[in-house]
């Protein structure tokens, strides 16, 4: 667990010592317990665990490191479940995967850019749509995103690229998958075109 949540992403800088810390501290008095074990110390392992759970562990949910596909292109793990933004998010992974091979060709950098700005506008109407949902922080994630992807200029370097191969494997597993099953209706529009 540690070696996966340690190795996540957007999470506060101390958040895996914080937690490593708790184990420690687990682990320190469960070692000190001996069979019978007492049934007081019974219940505070068990209230302790569930507390964990709930309160620290619940903390990396959406933020766990996945692997990024080699080749890349997208496949059915990706998958959010809606048509439209399923399709976008597979040009995608070709645009980026057209670029990562010709990083020196100023038409697929600028395709890209326009397709991922596209992107952006129509998922991001879909989810600020639905009730309830973080809309502002999936959109900064977008910002955060957009801002260095548009000023990336021929020839991209291969710290970009591989960054740009990460950031859309993670985003799409860690954020899109959060509106499964709570989007408005279904999907509808051409492809891309932003509306």
């Amino acid at each position: 667990e540690e070696g996966q949540f340690c190795d996540s992403i957007d999470l506060p800088w101390d958040y895996c010592k914080e937690h490593k810390k708790k184990h420690v501290l687990f682990s320190e008095r469960f070692a000190k317990m001996a069979a019978p074990v007492n049934h007081e110390e019974m219940k505070w392992a068990q209230d302790w665990l569930a507390q964990h759970i709930k309160n620290t562990d619940f903390g990396y949910r959406g933020h766990l490191k996945h692997d990024v596909p080699e080749p890349y292109v997208w496949d059915e793990t990706f998958a959010t479940d809606y048509t439209r933004l399923d399709e976008e998010h597979d040009v995608l992974f070709a645009q980026i995967l057209a670029v990562s091979q010709h990083p020196e060709n100023a038409d697929n950098l600028a395709t890209l850019k326009k397709g991922m700005w596209d992107h952006f506008q129509y998922e991001e109407q879909r989810y600020c749509a639905v009730p309830g949902y973080n809309c502002v922080d999936h959109k900064m994630k977008h910002y955060k995103f957009w801002v260095i992807l548009d000023d990336l200029q021929v020839p991209v370097g291969c710290e970009e690229i591989n960054w740009s191969k990460n950031w859309l494997a993670q985003h799409i597993k860690n954020t899109d998958h959060g509106y499964k099953q709570r989007l408005i209706g279904p999907d509808s529009g051409e492809n891309f075109s932003g509306a």
